[in-house]
């Protein structure tokens, strides 16, 4: 994990944290994904597709009022590939990535009209909360310009932006246990951009030995991947860089 890259997301997640209101929050964030072409985004939770009321399950609508219009009346939502998606997928996802062979007419009918309405690429990033359901940040535009290298940092911010407007959650300094000695070393090496295998030389221990670290520091940070983890951890004050 690059220091750019970690800097980057902790100042992103502490503009947000520190915002006086959702609004100015979702502003933030609207601004961060503008850096790479996303223009168009909706924060939801996903309801069964059946459900006539799923538009009630929207946290953040900020997708332009044409094609939410048109959606809505189209009845979309019942065969939108990216939402059916989000419920079964861990991982985010660019919607070109969707197997256009296994759409469905209708699902194939939703991604052309949402380009037709400049909407031709985005981002779906699944978030599944215990007991809850599942719900997604999801962003578009005409263009969309998303290395692979931004991808941790744009699921982190996406999850962390959910949580904002949609959960109730204590502060950093109050959340998950302290980490061990160990785990802050293990951390600290990652955020220093060392990789799995050079963090299990390093140490002498197993590359299995370090995804067990990494695993119960992301559960005491509540991080949903390295680079969240680190700035959690920087902003308890448990790591340097």
């Amino acid at each position: 994990m690059k220091n750019a890259t970690v800097l980057e997301l902790f100042a992103a997640i502490t503009e947000i944290d520190a915002a006086h209101s959702s609004e100015r929050a979702v502003e933030i964030f609207q601004g961060l994904l503008r850096r790479y072409g996303l223009h168009s985004f909706l924060i939801a939770r996903l309801p069964v597709p059946h459900d006539r009321q799923w538009h009630r399950a929207i946290l953040h609508d900020g997708w332009r009022s044409e094609w939410f219009a048109r959606y809505k009346s189209a009845g979309h939502f019942l065969h939108d590939p990216c939402a059916a998606h989000c419920r079964l997928a861990a991982q985010p996802f660019l919607w070109h990535q969707l197997p256009r062979g296994g759409l469905t007419p209708r699902g194939r009918l939703v991604m052309d009209e949402a380009a037709e309405f400049g909407m031709k690429d985005g981002i779906c990033v699944p978030i599944h909360v215990p007991l809850a359901g599942p719900a997604v940040v999801t962003a578009g535009s005409d263009r969309v310009e998303v290395p692979p290298s931004a991808m941790p940092l744009i699921e982190a911010l996406c999850v962390h932006m959910f949580r904002k407007v949609g959960l109730k959650s204590k502060s950093d300094n109050e959340e998950g246990s302290p980490l061990t000695p160990r785990e802050r070393e293990l951390l600290q090496w990652s955020a220093q951009g060392k990789t799995t295998d050079d963090i299990s030389s390093i140490l002498g221990i197993s590359t299995n030995t370090v995804e067990s670290h990494q695993r119960n520091i992301r559960e005491k940070l509540d991080a949903i991947n390295v680079a969240h983890a680190i700035v959690k951890a920087l902003r308890r004050y448990e790591i340097q860089i």
